[in-house]
């Protein structure tokens, strides 16, 4: 069999070269990359790490007025179970992040833990903002008095840390996409006005809480805080818990600073 080969003007058409398109580079640049993994739930587990270590091993050596309002879980393990019972569980709890942080990052975990550093960075930038805002805020209302309950440096870290990991745990981790789902699945409310709602209701339930604590009524504090709750919340929506945890945090600890300094 003779093959035919197409000829134009007495010449044979040669094959077209493959193509060699460039390459694309795939990667993510290194801020994209931090964001991305910064924000997914294995690195902010363990970029809070800290922040439960801090305020579970402080609470050794603060005293009880320290302990976060909203943290039932310390509250019940010192006063009923004692002292053994909490170290054993705050213990279980920091190796079972470490534990499924690991599972699921796999050879990752070690650059995972480094962004512990770059987002309390992140965040104390946040918390400080926030704290010089409100601290001038309280100053110019004549509200920038003693604290409640005299505190040493320790307990305001101890406390901090606690407000930081525990009350973003409950107002923004566990509460905004509950009532978000309630409403939108329950009450077929539209996605974005049930996430609006549970901004808003989680920022008041937020403002609210510190009333319970024993803080004396003022509706200029309830509506700073209600804005510190709502601002908070942005965080958690855009960046993640672990940065809302940290910047709860820096922000509580400065103002505590700012109010007893």
């Amino acid at each position: 069999m003779v093959a035919r080969a197409e000829q134009t003007g007495g010449r044979r058409l040669a094959a077209a070269p493959p193509s060699r398109r460039p390459q694309k580079n795939t990667a993510r640049p290194w801020y994209r990359a931090y964001l991305h993994s910064s924000s997914r739930p294995e690195g902010a587990a363990l970029a809070v790490l800290p922040l439960l270590l801090v305020y579970g091993v402080g609470l050794l050596f603060a005293s009880p007025e320290a302990r976060s309002g909203v943290d039932v879980i310390s509250h019940a393990l010192l006063d009923l179970f004692g002292l053994r019972t909490y170290v054993g569980v705050l213990a279980i709890a920091a190796l079972l992040v470490l534990l499924v942080a690991s599972l699921r990052l796999g050879g990752r975990l070690g650059s995972h833990a480094l962004l512990v550093a770059p987002v309390a960075a992140e965040a104390t930038l946040y918390g400080l903002v926030m704290g010089t805002l409100i601290l001038d805020l309280m100053e110019w209302r004549g509200l920038l008095g003693p604290l409640l309950v005299d505190a040493t440096w320790l307990e305001h870290v101890v406390m901090s840390a606690g407000a930081g990991l525990c009350e973003e745990t409950l107002f923004r981790l566990l509460l905004i996409p509950g009532l978000t789902l309630l409403l939108h699945r329950g009450l077929a409310m539209p996605r974005v006005m049930a996430l609006a709602t549970a901004v808003v209701a989680t920022s008041v339930a937020f403002a609210a809480a510190h009333l319970l604590g024993g803080e004396p009524w003022d509706a200029f504090a309830f509506t700073y805080r209600t804005i510190a709750g709502g601002a908070f919340a942005t965080l958690f929506l855009v960046r993640g818990f672990a940065v809302a945890a940290w910047s709860h945090a820096a922000y509580d600890l400065y103002v505590l600073s700012g109010m007893s300094g």
